[in-house]
């Protein structure tokens, strides 16, 4: 396994599409507990990395909760993310696998808009909401231009981003789940969330509480703002940075996309 640290493969450019500190500095120790049981969205891209084959691309790989299937199932996959908490935490998974497992995969610290890979991909994944991390059209321009530039000829991008609801009451904090941990701790997880039309923003905060029986309770807070997209502004934006959507799904059992879907997965190629 190939891995650049931060300092091999920023890039010079500003960040300005990024307005919060590293999320995931605080929240990244219990990202795998919250989104381990999430394997829908995987075994989608595992079923188009089926049909159109590798190498695979993962845009904001995160821990590698895709990644790492994919790895595994035999496909050659370049990752990379701007957390570097995130990347300590895949890089640590994977050192317990198998070298020829290790061999498939290149782990790199990069930034959507900006990175360069000496190859195109088959098949590219934004997964998750995380392209919504991009604030400013400008900057979310500069990063499809970019995928559009890695995507092989016949190859697909496939990037999933919420449906916006915006009758949601604001600010009311709600309770989504509580796990223990192997360590014993006790997490439990909540989340208020503000909008702002104007500027299709919304702010979530998080609330991670941590109990052990022999321990004082401690919260953990964190927030951070992402851009809400329309359908039809997602489907004009792609197609003005030279990508044609093909399909739009409303799941991850290819279900087709309805105006109350709670979802939008974008399956697009690059234009003629």
């Amino acid at each position: 396994m190939r891995t650049y640290r931060k300092e091999e493969a920023s890039s010079g450019r500003s960040d300005t599409s990024y307005e919060e500190p590293d999320l995931y500095e605080v929240l990244g120790k219990y990202y795998d507990v919250w989104y381990e049981d999430q394997v829908e969205d995987t075994q989608f891209y595992l079923r188009l990395a089926e049909q159109v084959g590798g190498p695979v691309l993962e845009c904001m790989c995160g821990t590698g909760r895709s990644l790492i299937p994919l790895v595994e199932e035999g496909y050659e996959v370049w990752g990379f993310d701007r957390s570097d908490s995130m990347l300590d935490r895949l890089t640590a998974k994977m050192e317990h696998m198998d070298d020829d497992v290790q061999s498939r995969a290149s782990v790199h610290h990069a930034d959507m808009r900006t990175f360069e890979c000496p190859r195109r991909y088959r098949l590219i994944v934004v997964p998750f909401n995380a392209f919504l991390h991009l604030l400013e059209r400008e900057g979310q321009e500069a990063a499809l231009r970019n995928v559009a530039e890695h995507l092989e000829e016949g190859g697909r991008f496939v990037m999933s981003i919420f449906n916006p609801r915006l009758d949601r009451p604001e600010e009311l904090v709600r309770h989504r789940g509580t796990k223990t941990m192997i360590n014993g701790e006790i997490v439990s997880k909540f989340e208020a969330q503000t909008f702002d039309q104007p500027r299709q923003r919304t702010t979530v905060h998080y609330f991670i509480d941590i109990s052990r029986q022999d321990r004082e309770m401690r919260r953990v807070t964190a927030c951070f703002t992402i851009r809400y997209m329309a359908y039809q502004e997602a489907v004009d934006l792609m197609e003005s940075c030279g990508l044609e959507v093909l399909e739009t799904y409303g799941d991850w059992n290819f279900g087709p996309f309805t105006k109350n879907s709670d979802m939008m997965v974008f399956v697009a190629k690059r234009s003629p």
